[in-house]
């Protein structure tokens, strides 16, 4: 699904939601327009949710992990560098040796140092 059609259907959820519709009603609605390209019904209530808490944009942005407090050039560095002592050094090696989470330091392999492969 592309980032703009997944943008509208949160805008077509958020529409609903406003107009107190359910999450049910919103899922029949969008496959109805959309079939095998929809939402699916975890993702609609997700995203009802957010609307129900007042939280997050529409194109998601804001929700798109936790503070990046993990994802800075220091620790990019310090990770680069922990990869090019042993290539073969594991996700979770690095993730305890930096005092960060798994996820951080695959971002940081996969996102920032543009690594293809990394070893759990």
């Amino acid at each position: 699904m592309s980032r703009q059609l997944q943008v509208e259907m949160r805008t077509v959820i958020h529409f609903f939601w406003e107009k107190r519709s359910n999450c049910t009603e919103i899922y029949r609605q969008l496959h109805e327009v959309h079939s095998e390209n929809a939402m699916s019904r975890q993702a609609i209530a997700k995203w009802w949710n957010i609307s129900e808490n007042g939280r997050g944009d529409i194109d998601g942005s804001e929700l798109e992990g936790g503070p990046s407090t993990a994802t800075n050039s220091d620790i990019a560095a310090q990770v680069n560098a922990s990869i090019l002592v042993n290539r073969s050094v594991a996700v979770h090696e690095i993730a305890n040796k930096l005092d960060i989470s798994h996820g951080s330091v695959h971002k940081i392999t996969i996102k920032h140092l543009e690594f293809s492969k990394v070893s759990a």
